[in-house]
């Protein structure tokens, strides 16, 4: 490879650049040198040879359940609704489903609300036309009404 505008310069070996002092301290630093293995290399390295040591199937069920795969036996819609009830009936699940029934029932309530409500329309605009709002006691409650929403 050539980089233009850079003389090309010839490679020098790596042993004819080091000079006498650089070696004498390499040397005197050889005995103070050494090399550290942290506690999670030393366990990935544990692992690593267990992984590699161990038998291809670890359950024997593993291989029943890899012939019912292949089979189709999964693909039946009974298995499958078996399969879902369990795990809906795991103490893990359960809680969430259980939530999630909740939140449908909230969502349902909410639906029903309408988004506005003509007869609370109707009374602000009476309020509006008879001066209601422009007591100072009535715009004193309005403001505190609004400081502790958001506070």
């Amino acid at each position: 490879m050539r980089i233009e505008g850079l003389p090309n310069l010839q490679k020098v070996s790596q042993p004819t650049q080091r000079t006498d002092s650089t070696r004498q301290r390499r040397s005197a630093s050889e005995a103070s040198d050494y090399v550290e293995i942290s506690t999670t290399a030393k366990q990935a390295a544990d692992l690593s040879a267990a992984a590699r040591s161990a038998p291809d199937t670890l359950n024997p069920r593993i291989e029943e359940v890899r012939q019912r795969v292949a089979s189709g036996f999964y693909d039946s819609d009974d298995v499958r609704r078996e399969i879902a009830g369990a795990i809906l009936d795991s103490d893990s699940v359960r809680p969430v489903v259980d939530e999630i029934g909740v939140v449908r029932q909230a969502k349902q309530q909410l639906d029903s609300v309408p988004d506005t409500r003509p007869d609370r329309v109707n009374e602000a605009r009476e309020r509006a036309t008879s001066g209601f709002y422009d007591q100072p006691e009535v715009r004193e409650a309005t403001a505190d009404g609004f400081i502790d929403e958001l506070v």
